[in-house]
């Protein structure tokens, strides 16, 4: 048989899901039953869960019903012995009663009466020695005394042996007869005792019924129970799967396939998902090239542009009025501003990729060398600039730390007003540097506060610089301080509107 005729892949196409044959998303042979859905699959695991209570009812329904008609048989027994006893009680006071009469009377039909009443109670003796499970020694004593015990004799031709004529016959018939009251207490003793055993047996039994009762109980109750958790985990599982795959999915983890057991309609959805997942990929991969190649494309002519206006500044073609300097100055400040956003694509392309390199990075210098690029904004504007540090260096990777601030100070000067303010400040606490950047633009609203680090949003906030903004400022210094193990996050100033902080942990 073929491949294509045991793939699971291939029974989901055939039965109308729509996955393509030999999806590498599901394994290529089916060697047990899959439910076709979720429904399906709880329905079985409620019934396949149930079976055990089902059989548990029944044994228990057995057991009981086997524990009765045992103990009804008992019951029986022990009634049927105890009248028979009775009856033998009875019967051996109305045979000695029988002979004292004959004694008295001499008639032979008394004598006739005796025997056919001892006869009888012989056999009683024998059915009552047969009925119980011990045997008695009394009893057969008790059989062997009555056996002997006769009122007539073999030698006279008359069957009635006139007692009162033999004073001797009438002393041994005395002895038998006490004798026999003597066995036959005993036999009511033992009888007694048997029934108490009878009982006690039954009472024995009855609790050894009910502990093997409880026992498969318990083996069903914990079978019963290892099927729910089983069939649990199997519903759970591809439902837990798909979400993990799916948090993934929302995480870039576009990387591996997504591979779902479970339920055909399940392993459809996971079929489904990895094709989602695939465009994902191949369109992550495509922003990425584009965003390299645009990066690119964008600095080449921008080097010309730079290297131009530079020569223009430098007065390289003649010389330039004040008027022209200023323009040369605009150009050339726009062309760095340019260059920044073009080297933030770069690096939002490359960061996870990027190694850090530490060193000690002096921050008043580092500061003094951001602020000499915006220099010109800073004084179109008017803005008014407070710097609060201390002289200090710090273990850092430079050019991230720089991208960081650089980022934060742009973004300070293009929202703050004209004749606003921006303040700048740095200090160490608890072993880790704090640098605050805090300006008097407008206040980001509370509903874009969460969201101001996102790739490409942009607040509600005016943005008043000459270029648009790319919206990766932020997230490019929020992932170059996080690689070093730091933070950047939107925080409160005493008196201006907007204030990032930074923090950075000592290396």
């Amino acid at each position: 048989m073929g491949t294509t005729d045991n793939c699971r892949a291939c029974t989901l196409h055939r039965q109308g899901y729509n996955l393509p044959p030999h999806s590498p998303s599901v394994c290529p042979t089916m060697s047990i039953w899959q439910p076709r859905s979720v429904h399906q699959l709880i329905l079985v695991g409620f019934f396949v869960a149930l079976a055990p209570l089902c059989v548990a009812i029944l044994v228990s329904t057995a057991t009981l019903g086997e524990l009765a008609d045992k103990s009804l048989e008992v019951t029986q027994q022990v009634v049927e012995v105890t009248r028979l006893g009775q009856d033998i009680q009875s019967e051996m006071l109305n045979l000695e009663r029988r002979a004292r009469q004959y004694l008295a009377l001499g008639e032979p039909e008394l004598a006739l009466l005796f025997e056919r009443e001892r006869s009888g109670l012989l056999n009683k003796l024998q059915l009552l020695q047969s009925s119980l499970p011990s045997p008695s020694t009394d009893t057969i004593d008790l059989i062997d005394s009555l056996s002997h015990l006769t009122l007539t004799t073999h030698e006279a031709s008359n069957p009635a042996l006139d007692l009162s004529s033999h004073p001797r016959s009438r002393e041994q018939l005395d002895q038998g007869l006490s004798l026999i009251r003597d066995q036959s207490a005993a036999v009511n003793t033992w009888l007694i005792s048997s029934t108490d055993q009878l009982l006690e047996k039954n009472v024995t039994e009855a609790d050894s019924y009910i502990d093997a009762l409880v026992l498969q109980l318990v083996v069903l109750a914990f079978a019963t129970l290892a099927l729910l958790l089983s069939f649990a985990y199997w519903i759970n599982k591809p439902i837990k799967d798909l979400t993990q795959e799916i948090n993934l999915l929302g995480s870039s983890g576009l990387s591996h396939s997504i591979e779902i057991s479970g339920p055909l309609e399940l392993q459809a959805l996971g079929s489904e998902l990895e094709c989602l997942r695939q465009g994902l990929h191949e369109a992550e991969q495509q922003k990425q090239q584009f965003l390299r190649h645009i990066s690119h494309e964008l600095k080449t002519p921008l080097s010309s542009l730079r290297e131009g206006a530079d020569l223009l500044a430098e007065q390289v073609t003649g010389h330039l009025s004040q008027q022209q300097h200023q323009i040369v100055d605009i150009v050339r400040h726009n062309g760095i501003e340019l260059q920044r956003l073009i080297e933030n694509l770069l690096d939002y392309n490359q960061l996870p990729h990027q190694e850090l390199i530490y060193e000690e990075v002096d921050i008043q210098a580092l500061w003094q060398e951001l602020l000499t690029s915006y220099r010109i904004s800073i004084d179109n504007k008017s803005l008014h600039l407070t710097f609060h540090g201390e002289f200090q260096t710090w273990v850092a990777d430079r050019y991230k730390l720089k991208t960081t601030l650089d980022n934060l100070l742009s973004n300070a000067v293009n929202y703050t007003p004209a004749h606003g303010h921006i303040d700048i400040g740095w200090h160490t606490e608890d072993a880790n540097l704090h640098i605050y950047v805090a300006n008097s633009g407008e206040a980001i609203p509370t509903e874009d506060a969460e969201r101001v680090f996102e790739p490409f949003f942009q607040s509600a906030s005016t943005r008043t610089g000459p270029i648009k903004g790319s919206g990766i400022g932020l997230s490019v210094a929020k992932e170059c301080i996080e690689a070093q193990g730091g933070s950047l996050t939107l925080t409160s100033h005493e008196t201006l509107s907007v204030c990032f902080s930074v923090k950075c942990t000592a290396h």
